[in-house]
């Protein structure tokens, strides 16, 4: 009967299941939330600095993944004044800018010491500027970049860590456009890490 063998093919499906699945590892999720500074151009005095990644492991302490970011470059403050007697009203936000993007990221951990560790990353990808004014943007640009970073861990258990990190961000934009010309700038940050495996428990 031709129920036989389709019965046994079935069971056999099954049981290579769970094998399929465990040769695929789960991702890494990586939050990161902290402030960017030394910026170059103009605004220059930063802001709040967000990205998220998701990274599969390949090696023992190798990770590739993808990562996606927001970093606020700055805002271009003006002088308020009464227009009837000239009185100093306070400062206000003339301009703001800021930059986003995705890219490739790979990641590398170069120690560890009990529940530390510590490892070094890098990313290329592409950036967007763009200049708003009370939330409306006047004027953008592309970009592409990479970023270098470095962080330092403790491991919370069930496959969670949370450290610091600090990145170097450079583009590579036309200095023709002098308004949207951000050349580099630096950020410090928070992170978060989640193995989906939970099986950096040390």
């Amino acid at each position: 009967m031709r129920i036989r063998p389709l019965l046994l093919a079935a069971l056999l499906a099954a049981a290579a299941a769970p094998r399929a699945r465990a040769a695929v590892p789960l991702p890494e999720l990586l939050l990161a939330g902290g402030r960017t500074f030394a910026v170059t151009g103009h605004p220059s005095d930063g802001g709040v600095s967000f990205s998220m990644a998701v990274m599969w492991p390949f090696a023992e302490r190798l990770r590739f993944g993808v990562q996606a970011y927001a970093d606020d470059i700055g805002s271009e403050l003006v002088q308020l004044y009464d227009p009837n007697d000239g009185t100093p009203l306070g400062t206000a936000a003339e301009s703001h800018r800021w930059a986003w993007g995705a890219a490739w990221r790979a990641d590398a951990d170069v120690w560890r010491r009990g529940p530390w560790a510590g490892g070094v990353s890098g990313a290329f990808g592409a950036w967007r500027v763009e200049d708003d004014r009370r939330g409306r943007t006047y004027a953008a640009g592309s970009s592409v970049g990479f970023r270098l970073g470095a962080d330092v861990r403790r491991s919370l258990g069930r496959g969670r860590d949370l450290g610091v990190e600090i990145n170097y961000h450079r583009l590579d934009q036309s200095k023709a456009a002098a308004w949207q010309h951000v050349g580099r700038y630096a950020s410090a940050a928070i992170q978060f890490r989640w193995a989906g495996g939970g099986d950096n428990d040390r």
